[in-house]
């Protein structure tokens, strides 16, 4: 009996052993002491600290922050249940507590493994599929980055997937808690996006199954599948209702919830052109569209370059040639080479390609002829929607109808990312390729038939890629200004800060130079992928000519395949997650060491805001929020009201919107030594305020407009709608006060005292879905005054004025997961029970997978 056990286990046991030494040897860094320079964790660092120190402090993270845009909830910064009893924590079980970015790597194979087990795959083609999916070079690119609650998603999507396809088959009660397990896990991975393309793939398969189950006349095992696929999924959702109950209450006052109501738009402005109803703006949402012929790159990674930045250009190249025949300083060189991109695509910039490797593309192409099985009409439909969404604004007929009429799907930005989607499907039907010609039956003339027609749709694709490297022109829309960019530095640098005619002339030269020679490594760097493509298409060539004539060599052949795919992924990836991208600890939060400017501010125990102008874009960095509460930030979900101020305000510089917002200390570069410094601005309003009197606005444009010039210390500005709110107007009083006694993440606490009415005015944000407002214990509705501020009316006499955060999504989400953490629990022990009870028992009725 041990020894079929074992039998039975070891292919699995083999198979998870390759996927952690692979992952272990392609992150070995990390098992040095070492961290991944991760961008975008940098940036979350800067967020949440606030609210780490906070939780030091008072033994819980607290549900707003100070720390970044004025004041925002922290539901996608840094929030955790007050609980805490759910299945996710079985995610330490999938990662084998393995450190990232290794444990995401390993995960993703795990995930893609059971989805190809689900499909009756055998071990061989899923350790293809499940490498060729965990080390296609998006994961390496997010990885590089820090995009590790996407990567993180993906790696459950494929064992979500696996579910409903045991639920297709019958396996009712395994379907449901494979379903429900791996819905919860990749739902508490909190990346929504990657949750939404898992879901919209799941939808195309139930339609496909659907159309199986009538032309069967089985339409009790839909109804029960899918009825139990429904459950499991709410299950896993309201097991995450801490974070997502408040976050879908915070979404609708967000950017992406189209809480804004600008309707002008000024010269220069986009941020309210193409608004989509209750949802992003379609410019800011496309903003990073995959170009249409770029989609190449998912079977050549250097089609249109690779990334932004000359990290991919031959070292010893033809830019690299120019730069030292113009004899220019080292220094000058170095920052003219850095400005270099291999990148010439349409994208704004791109931290890396899409490659999803030679072998699966042709298996895939392949397996459009060869694979009999219902799954291959889900896939195809799933992989042509993935890269159609993609093109985004590239093919705005289809998308942008998308965008208004597809449920939630205006709440996401940068279609790229829908290219997750043919990275799964692609994989998936290469693996079912795989299967069908090693280990299903064929009528040698029919197969050689089907592969005769994939070889000719083959031939196509790569005859296009040749006919590119003779045809293009290898050119960025951004090489004109780069061009004009050098010539004019160099021209003020050979002119001694003046253009004559003969330094321009030596500057067009010189910029003539580096842009041309730029555009050969792009062409070098296009053809050496190319020679790739056709090295790897040998490899396959030869496999399968020794498929055909020696079948009983299959295992040593997929094997040989899935090496040779995996090292011609590994190379690729080790283009943007490699060696040079690692760090020690201590290095990777050096960013964050208070400079002299921060140290200065710190001096100041008062309460206060701060807005860095060293950074290169305050709006979009998070180093202030780590040491300050700042005006500025880093958050692509930033509250919509304030979102206007930002664009409408902050960033023409209007110093009454900083002053209102009690902007104390503006953060410089001081011009004798170049160091950050601090300047204390005198005229910030403070804390709160007393205005003599309220002027009303007919509509948002009135209000926002009205901030142009307004006297923001003796009036306040408010939306007419407004008005119910205002108990009586302000009545003029010299000697009436108004003070901050206290000030904490969710509790606010002022003194007032005036011998009339008053309105006073806070340096607050306005955000009405979990604020309240008492005087004397006495609840009073808070009012939006200044388009983004908060505002209340107070009586004569002295009083004590609370704002405290205590939102109840947020309360009631907590309770809903702690409740449905404890069941899942009970499901998932009470239905392993029943599994290993039941484990010897006949198999019931299946479909074919």
């Amino acid at each position: 009996m041990n020894k079929n056990i074992w039998q039975q286990a070891k292919p699995h046991v083999i198979a998870i052993a390759i996927f952690l030494v692979i992952s272990i040897f392609y992150c070995l860094p990390v098992f040095k002491g070492l961290v991944v320079n991760q961008h975008d964790t940098i940036g979350w660092k800067g967020m949440v600290q606030q609210s780490i120190e906070y939780k030091e402090k008072f033994g819980h993270m607290p549900l707003w922050t100070n720390s970044m845009f004025s004041g925002m909830p922290t539901y996608q910064i840094g929030i955790e249940s007050h609980h805490n009893v759910h299945i996710a924590w079985l995610d330490h079980v999938f990662t084998l507590w393995l450190p990232a970015p290794a444990n995401y790597f390993f995960l993703a194979c795990i995930g893609f493994y059971i989805l190809c087990m689900a499909v009756r795959a055998r071990s061989l083609p899923s350790v293809f599929g499940a490498l060729a999916y965990a080390f296609a070079s998006y994961n390496a690119v997010i990885a590089a980055v820090g995009h590790n609650t996407k990567f993180g998603a993906m790696g459950y999507a494929p064992a979500v997937l696996a579910g409903f396809i045991l639920l297709s088959q019958r396996k009712y009660l395994l379907g449901f808690l494979t379903t429900m397990l791996f819905s919860t896990l990749m739902i508490w991975q909190n990346h929504l996006q990657i949750t939404y393309y898992t879901f919209l793939m799941a939808g195309l398969m139930a339609i496909a199954y659907a159309i199986k189950c009538i032309r069967e006349k089985q339409l009790k095992p839909l109804l029960v599948s899918v009825s139990l696929a429904a459950v499991a999924v709410v299950i896993g959702i309201a097991s995450y209702a801490v974070v997502l109950y408040p976050t879908s209450t915070y979404a609708k006052e967000s950017m992406r919830g189209g809480r804004s109501e600008l309707t002008a738009v000024t010269t220069g402005d986009t941020a309210n052109v193409n608004k989509s109803k209750g949802g992003l703006d379609k410019e800011y949402a496309f903003h990073w569209s995959y170009g249409i012929s770029e989609t190449m790159t998912l079977i050549m990674p250097a089609y249109k370059g690779g990334s932004s930045g000359p990290g991919e250009l031959p070292e010893e190249g033809k830019a690299m040639e120019a730069l030292q025949e113009s004899q220019l300083p080292s220094d000058v060189a170095n920052y003219f080479y850095g400005a270099l991109s291999s990148y010439w695509g349409t994208q704004p910039n791109t931290s890396g390609t899409v490659y999803l490797g030679v072998m699966v593309c042709l298996l895939f192409i392949a397996g459009l002829f060869v694979v009999r099985s219902w799954h291959k009409g889900w896939i195809i439909a799933a992989s042509v929607l993935g890269i159609v969404m993609a093109w985004g604004s590239n093919f705005q007929e289809f998308n942008y109808f998308l965008f208004d009429h597809l449920p939630f799907y205006n709440k996401f930005r940068a279609p790229t990312t829908s290219l997750v989607i043919p990275q799964l499907t692609f994989a998936l039907l290469a693996v079912m390729t795989l299967q069908s010609l090693f280990y299903e039956e064929w009528d040698r003339k029919e197969l050689l038939k089907k592969l005769k027609l994939a070889g000719i749709v083959s031939g196509v694709v790569l005859l296009i890629l040749v006919a590119t490297y003779f045809t293009a022109d290898f050119r960025s829309p951004n090489d004109g200004r780069l061009r004009e960019g050098i010539a004019g530095t160099v021209a003020q640098m050979i002119g001694r800060g003046q253009q004559t005619e003969q330094s321009l002339q030596q500057g067009n030269q010189i910029a003539g130079s580096l842009v041309g020679g730029l555009v050969q490594d792009r062409r070098s760097l296009y053809g050496a992928d190319l020679l790739r493509v056709f090295l790897v298409l040998g490899a396959l060539a030869l496999i399968g000519w020794r498929f055909f004539t020696n079948q009983k060599s299959r295992t040593y052949l997929l094997a040989a395949l899935a090496l040779v795919n995996t090292i011609d992924l590994l190379t690729v990836d080790r283009r943007y997650l490699n060696d040079n991208i690692y760090t020690d600890e201590e290095n990777y939060y050096k960013v964050f060491n208070p400079n002299r400017a921060d140290l200065q501010i710190k001096q100041d125990t008062g309460y206060f805001r701060v807005f860095d102008q060293t950074a290169s874009d305050p709006f979009a960095d998070s180093r202030a929020s780590y040491h300050h509460n700042s005006i500025g930030g880093y958050m692509p979900a930033r509250l919509a009201l304030y979102d206007d101020v930002m664009t409408h305000q902050l960033r023409k510089s209007n110093m009454g919107m900083y002053n209102m917002l009690n902007t104390k200390y503006f953060i410089t570069i001081n011009p004798q030594d170049r160091q950050p410094i601090a300047q204390e601005n005198p005229m910030a309003a403070g804390p709160v305020w007393f205005v003599r009197e309220l002027q009303y606005a007919d509509n948002a444009d009135g209000e926002m407009k009205a901030l142009d010039s307004l006297d923001y210390l003796h009036t306040a500005v408010l939306d007419k709608r407004e008005q119910s709110k205002v108990s009586a107007n302000p009545q003029y009083d010299s000697l009436a006060t108004i003070r901050l006694v206290s000030h904490q993440n969710e509790e606010m606490v002022y003194e007032s005292n005036a011998s009339s009415n008053q309105f006073a005015v806070f340096s607050e944000v306005y955000y009405p879905s979990g604020w309240t407002a008492s005087i004397d214990g006495k609840e009073t509705p808070i009012v939006r005054v200044n388009y983004a501020l908060r505002g209340l009316p107070v009586p004569a006499g002295k009083h004590e004025i609370v704002f405290k955060f205590a939102p109840a999504s947020f309360y009631t989400g907590d309770t809903i997961s702690l409740v449905v953490g404890i069941g899942s629990i009970l499901l998932l022990l009470g239905g392993g029970f029943l599994l290993w009870r039941n484990r010897n028992k006949p198999a019931t009725q299946t479909t074919a997978a």
